[in-house]
């Protein structure tokens, strides 16, 4: 259950890359969260689909894959 996962004290110690992908219209999850995320790990990268819902990744597929695929080829 995601209400007792608690990984706030672990983020900085992640030292792979990381794409923090959110929708700027989800009400499940607030976009603020991704910046939040997004500034707990080291130089990790947020990136907000404007317009984008709780489930953007498939609403904006058009442009989530390439993004996604881009970042695990490396592309900056």
């Amino acid at each position: 259950m995601s209400a007792r996962h608690d990984a706030w004290d672990r983020l900085a110690q992640v030292s792979a890359p990381t794409l923090v992908l959110h929708g700027s219209d989800d009400r499940m999850s607030p976009v603020s969260n991704a910046h939040a995320i997004g500034g707990r790990i080291p130089a990790a990268r947020v990136e907000v689909t404007e317009g984008g819902r709780h489930g953007f990744f498939d609403e904006f597929s058009d442009t989530i894959t390439p993004r996604v695929a881009a970042f695990l080829a490396g592309a900056p």
